[in-house]
């Protein structure tokens, strides 16, 4: 239905012409080897395809079609996941929240070579702005820095002679500042910190 939406609105603008469209990654690849294309307009989450979807898939496209401009639909809605993205080179990002007129706006100015955020995505990243890494506290900066290098709650209270519970707070305080509720969501602020963050397999 979002794709349906989506070519509907793209055809309604005289300036732009669709070339297709597809269900996931490997489709994707197939068409822009045989059609030429100046702006791909892609849903972050498009699982199925041999070529991936999300970051892996936008890098394997920057990679093979250079010339290629990207707009990313997305529903993601946390500031650093969105700011990940932003950072990836992509020419536009979209947020589903937003009304479909604004695909439009986002493959005219990927066209132009302008950079685009629709309003939901702006207000994102403003707000991710707002609460930088430099509102914790030097001690939740070390708890984060452990955690993201791999260790366990326990293992960080050992290194940093600290009770168990003291160093859970720590983290759940700063997870707090930063506006983040899931502990994937903290790798997101790793160059904030200036921090390498490791596979993590617990």
């Amino acid at each position: 239905m979002i794709r349906l939406g989506v070519r509907s609105a793209l055809e309604e603008a005289p300036a732009i012409q669709c070339i297709g469209a597809v269900a996931d990654s490997s489709e994707l690849v197939a068409l822009l080897k045989r059609e030429p294309c100046d702006v791909l307009v892609t849903d972050y989450a498009m699982p199925g395809g041999a070529f991936g979807d999300g970051l892996e898939l936008l890098g394997y496209l920057m990679l093979h079609f250079p010339s290629l401009r990207i707009v990313v639909m997305t529903g993601l809605d946390q500031p650093g996941l969105i700011h990940r993205l932003d950072s990836s080179g992509v020419a536009g990002i979209v947020s589903k929240s937003d009304d479909l007129s604004q695909v439009q706006a986002a493959v005219m100015a990927a066209y132009a070579h302008r950079r685009f955020h629709s309003p939901a995505v702006t207000e994102l990243l403003r707000r991710r702005e707002q609460r930088r890494v430099t509102v914790l506290s030097p001690k939740e900066v070390e708890v984060v820095r452990l955690f993201l290098e791999g260790l366990s709650i326990t293992e960080i209270a050992t290194r940093l002679d600290r009770k168990k519970q003291t160093v859970s707070t720590q983290k759940v305080n700063a997870m707090r500042k930063l506006g983040v509720e899931r502990d994937a969501e903290l790798y997101s602020f790793a160059p904030d910190l200036g921090l390498k963050t490791v596979d993590r397999q617990r």
